[in-house]
């Protein structure tokens, strides 16, 4: 039997899209008996792994939750969304299952096992992956939803916070404050959300007239994704700092103190999200604050949505935020090479 089988071989196979595919084996409303029965006919002899929906007893209800392993720990940003995804699910009757994806299964588009074994109905992917293996995940025909990255390639919906906007105002903030070299600490490359972030600080920079100098864009994290044990940072140091993050701003206000640079006396410094290492960090972080609820309500929504009505052209929700000011930025009045 032939592994791996998609929903969209076998609707090129009779010539219909993925999503009548999907309501044929799914058991859903909109396709008729007869073009179910061949649809069915058909997966089976390709090789795909049916069940039907009255041996498998799956409720419409449940959500499968993926998330790459790089970007799950019990103190992250991530986990934290899981959670309040989880609690919005459960107010709405539905439920939701988490599976988190090695960079093996990634890199390899391998399936995860709620969707091999026909355990959801729908998905939300969260954090960030290779839009290689969204493109697997497309294939199988389920409703889906990006949160918190977004691809340019496949036809699919995502929510995002205003990146692009945050760091924006908070470049903004650090120039309205008389900081003229301003450094970002993000690996652009890395997500679509640093990537916005870091346009955002560019922008603020560039309609004020600025420079950005070689070594301002300073990497966080290595090519897996990884968090870097030691930032290199441009020499001579800058008066400020745009991070792509509060657990890195943190980490960048140790760094800088065990140099003897005080914060903010000597340099400010800002995060992103207003998570919880905004707060832990000593001075508390003027940051950026990310709105985890609303983000939650509009992908549950926009999913229940595309589960409702099927097909339909991708959508793009961007979710605003708010500037925080505290202790880790101040005022710089002496002039500015």
């Amino acid at each position: 039997m032939k592994k791996g089988v998609t929903m969209r071989e076998i609707g090129a196979a009779l010539g219909v899209s993925t999503v009548t595919i999907s309501k044929a084996l799914s058991g859903k409303e909109g396709v008729s008996d007869a073009v179910r029965e061949k649809i069915i006919k058909t997966a089976q002899q390709m090789g795909y792994h049916y069940v039907a929906p009255a041996a498998s007893e799956k409720q419409e209800s449940m959500i499968g939750i993926l998330i790459a392993d790089r970007f799950f720990s019990a103190a992250s940003f991530y986990a934290s969304l899981y959670k309040e995804l989880v609690k919005q699910m459960m107010e709405g009757n539905m439920l939701g299952v988490l599976e988190i994806v090695s960079a093996g299964k990634e890199r390899e588009l391998t399936l995860p096992a709620i969707i091999a074994d026909r355990r959801v109905s729908a998905l939300i992917l969260l954090g960030q992956f290779d839009p290689a293996y969204v493109e697997r995940m497309m294939d199988e025909g389920l409703p889906t939803v990006l949160l918190d990255f977004y691809c340019d390639g496949p036809d699919v919906d995502a929510v995002v916070s205003d990146g692009q906007s945050g760091c924006y105002l908070l470049t903004r903030h650090l120039i309205e404050r008389g900081h003229k070299r301003i450094a970002f600490v993000g690996s652009a490359q890395r997500t679509t959300s640093i990537m916005d972030r870091y346009s955002g600080y560019l922008r603020a920079m560039m309609f004020a007239g600025l420079t950005v100098e070689e070594g301002w864009l300073v990497d966080d994290r290595d090519s897996s994704g990884k968090y870097l044990t030691q930032l290199t940072l441009p020499q001579p140091l800058p008066t400020a700092f745009v991070c792509n993050n509060d657990q890195v701003a943190m980490r960048l206000v140790a760094q800088l103190e065990a140099m003897g640079v005080r914060v903010p006396q000597d340099i400010s410094v800002t995060g992103f999200d207003n998570f919880i290492y905004a707060t832990l960090c000593v001075p508390a972080l003027t940051t950026y604050t990310v709105d985890q609820e609303r983000m939650a309500q509009v992908a549950i929504r926009r999913l229940q949505s595309r589960i409702r009505d099927g097909a339909e052209g991708p959508i793009r929700t961007i979710v605003g935020g708010w500037v925080v000011e505290r202790e880790s930025t101040c005022a710089r009045a002496e002039k500015q090479a």
